[in-house]
């Protein structure tokens, strides 16, 4: 099991606009038209975050593979990323209806990121067995990630988020299920297969 405490990721400005833009935010009407000043409220935003993550191998053998069977027949990676209670907290403080649509935005690319950094690293420490990563497939995210507007927020089972959480102790990092709620709000759940990779072709040998 891993557990990585505020780890760092990078940010990405022109994607946090991008995607304001696709969801109509009037960056203008903001103050933000001009690059430098929508930079700089990226940067006020991203100045709360402490993502940290725990992941864990789960093999096809142990009892909540059997019970939960995401990497059947397999085996792969389970794992919780959150952008932290600071970020909730800075979020929770922004009133202007465009500027927490905008926050919101943001959090969906940070954390689109996090997942990105944190599947490069397992991708890292497996490879040297001849596996690769399968595609991360979200078990649970909210608010983060669900841009269509029809995507459940909750897992039709009500037993898997705790099941989850106690797995990876998910409390190591702060993150707890309580009342029906995953906290703090800008969490995510994933679960990746370990995929065998293709073996290397040896060099022919010169006579």
């Amino acid at each position: 099991m891993r557990k990585i405490k505020k780890f760092k990721i990078p940010i990405y400005t022109y994607d946090i606009l991008r995607k304001a833009r696709k969801r109509k935010i009037d960056l203008f009407s903001l103050g933000l038209a001009d690059q430098e000043s929508a930079k700089e409220h990226v940067a006020s935003l991203a100045s709360a975050l402490e993502p940290s993550t725990v992941f864990d191998l789960v093999e096809p053998g142990e009892e909540f593979s059997a019970k939960r069977g995401f990497f059947r027949p397999g085996q792969g990676t389970l794992g919780v990323i959150t952008l932290g209670a600071a970020f909730e907290a800075r979020l929770a403080a922004v009133t202007d209806p465009g500027l927490r649509s905008l926050a919101e935005t943001a959090a969906v690319v940070f954390a689109e990121t996090g997942l990105k950094v944190v599947s490069e690293l397992i991708e890292q420490e497996i490879a040297p067995e001849g596996l690769s990563l399968g595609e991360p497939s979200l078990i649970f995210a909210e608010p983060v990630l669900l841009d269509d507007p029809g995507a459940a927020p909750l897992p039709e089972d009500p037993e898997v988020l705790p099941d989850c959480l106690a797995r990876l102790s998910a409390d190591k990092i702060g993150v707890r299920f309580d009342s029906g709620r995953l906290s703090p709000r800008h969490t995510l759940l994933f679960a990746a297969p370990w995929l065998a990779g293709k073996k290397k072709k040896q060099a022919p040998v010169s006579k």
